[in-house]
């Protein structure tokens, strides 16, 4: 291991440099990065800002949103974390506005912001593509994705369309926000637009399939199928639980529809890839016969802000961004670098400090990130004590140090762990209840209480 010191425009970065194993022929990389959340009021107005801020760091506060200083410096990061290993491509999940009410900003400052992070990403990755998906922060109003064409899809399209680059593609997208391209190693990426499922999008509630979204799925699926395509699925919210308050983040039809497609195409599937829940986590999906299937990944965010509404105040967490290593022939992937910005270091030193949090291989001793592996890593931890789980409740929040992470007891384990394993409402809930049976739970809070009350409270945060 060896420290950098690498200058970067008024600038410098310290960037914690390991040694990695040679890329064999191939053998590719690509980039994750979600939640940038900008808050461009960032100590005048701090309109994200969850409590009281007495010191504005540089590089931000676990309250509040991104300051312009920390996203430059992750997008630099992530440039520097590809020397010698370049990046096939970048997935970008989006969640780009900050935290705030709709009565604060308007159409044209959503565009500004998704316009300033496109040309920064654009800047820094001339040559790599990215393929960009809508966060449901994105729309304005927030959340309310409508399922046909509107201003916003069409303003997007003018900045995206190079990185599309497919004229095939701007119909799907003008109509809902979605497309599919083909990545330059062959494998297929569909980028959906799942915020038409959000729970907090009452545009489509009850339509049975917004913008026309599954029925193209499962075109595009069919299609892969039949010409022996690999595919990797982008998009912002996930199909699962919402912890911890344990609700459903998509309307129960939606999510049993995109589920089940899911399943049906899980053998050209390598790869589930999305954001919007700020933390590190994972899911595994398992067929009839408890065989894992797929494996999802949620990547933690660039924003360090901390939710807090009555009952419950999220938990401190660093800035992060990942890369991924596959077979660009098979498109299974192969392991996962985790870094993360020491969010007080940075702010101490008044440079950005990044660092590698784990590598998933060594660190989580699997031999890759397949379903298989990881679930795998999920039975080693099921002990609440094991060391296995501790490791991964420090990395869930990306490597944080703060009181506010504390420590899991068992209900809070059991809610982590049914997590990994159940996208069914039902049978989370079951699981749950299974692992806490023995005694009464650990954590008792207001949605212990009034479940009913979680959904209302979800539009307004996340």
């Amino acid at each position: 291991m060896k420290l950098l010191h690498l200058a970067s425009g008024f600038l410098s970065v310290l960037f914690l440099v390991f040694a990695e194993k040679g890329v064999l022929a191939g053998e590719g990389w690509f980039l994750h990065v979600t939640d940038f959340h900008w808050d461009y009021t960032y100590g005048t107005q701090d309109w994200s800002c969850n409590d009281e801020v007495t010191n504005h760091g540089l590089f931000g506060d676990y309250w509040c949103d991104s300051p312009w200083n920390l996203i430059t410096s992750a997008v630099e990061a992530m440039k520097n974390a590809t020397e010698g290993r370049d990046a096939d491509f970048v997935l970008w999940t989006g969640d780009n506005v900050l935290h705030v009410s709709d009565d604060k900003v308007n159409i044209d400052i959503h565009d500004q912001i998704l316009g300033n992070l496109t040309n920064l990403l654009r800047t820094h990755f001339p040559t790599t593509p990215v393929y960009a998906t809508y966060g449901n922060h994105d729309y304005y109003p927030h959340n309310q994705f409508p399922p046909h064409n509107n201003e916003l899809y069409n303003r997007t399209l003018e900045q995206w369309k190079s990185w599309i680059n497919d004229t095939e593609q701007e119909s799907n997208f003008r109509k809902g926000g979605y497309y599919t391209v083909k990545s330059v190693s062959g494998l297929r990426i569909l980028a959906l637009n799942t915020n038409l499922y959000y729970t907090s999008d009452k545009v489509t509630a009850g339509i049975p399939d917004p913008a026309d979204q599954f029925r193209w799925m499962e075109h595009v699926l069919n299609n892969s199928l039949a010409n022996n395509e690999k595919v990797i699925v982008t998009a912002h919210v996930p199909p699962g639980m919402a912890p911890p308050l344990g609700t459903r983040w998509m309307y129960e039809d939606f999510h049993q529809k995109l589920n089940s497609i899911l399943y049906r195409y899980n053998e050209i599937i390598v790869g589930l890839h999305f954001g919007h829940e700020h933390n590190d986590n994972f899911r595994v999906f398992y067929d009839d016969k408890d065989k894992p299937v797929l494996a999802l990944f949620m990547a933690p965010s660039v924003t360090p802000w901390r939710f807090k509404i009555p009952g419950v105040t999220g938990k401190a967490h660093n800035p992060g961004f990942r890369m991924i290593k596959y077979d660009q022939t098979t498109g299974r992937h192969l392991d996962l670098v985790q870094y993360y910005m020491d969010l007080p270091e940075s702010n101490r030193l008044q440079t950005p400090v990044w660092k590698i949090g784990y590598t998933a291989t060594s660190d989580m001793s699997i031999a890759d990130i397949t379903p298989d592996s990881m679930d795998a890593f999920i039975k080693r931890m099921a002990d609440p004590d094991g060391e296995d789980f501790r490791k991964f409740y420090r990395w869930r929040f990306t490597t944080v140090d703060h009181p506010s992470v504390g420590t899991c007891d068992r209900s809070c384990h059991a809610v982590i762990h049914c997590n990994f394993i159940h996208s069914s409402k039902m049978k989370y809930d079951q699981c749950v209840n299974r692992l806490t049976s023995t005694g009464a739970p650990s954590s008792i809070t207001l949605w212990n209480i009034y479940p009913m009350l979680a959904p209302i409270f979800l539009s307004l945060i996340l």
